[in-house]
């Protein structure tokens, strides 16, 4: 599912307009984003949590030049989904 999927959906199951819907949704994923990028983890009960994990430089060959080059640390976003039974 796409996000134009999801406004539509939303638009249906709630009855609020497309541009209702897409609005709503813009705001909650605002706020996951804004929240992740100060730093705080977000963990949505019955569906999973987003954090931010620190990957570690790695050394890699350069599929073009075929030398080895480093790829820097940097900061990604994992998701992981809780399982409800």
């Amino acid at each position: 599912m796409n996000k134009k999927q999801m406004v539509k959906a939303l638009s249906l199951k709630t009855g609020m307009t497309l541009a209702q819907s897409n609005n709503y949704l813009n705001e909650v994923l605002g706020l996951i984003s804004g929240t992740l990028k100060g730093g705080e983890d977000v963990f949505l009960r019955g569906f999973g949590s987003f954090m931010i994990k620190q990957r570690k430089p790695r050394r890699t060959m350069s599929l073009n030049t075929r030398k080895m080059i480093t790829i820097p640390a940097r900061k990604v976003v994992k998701f992981k989904t809780q399982i409800l039974e």
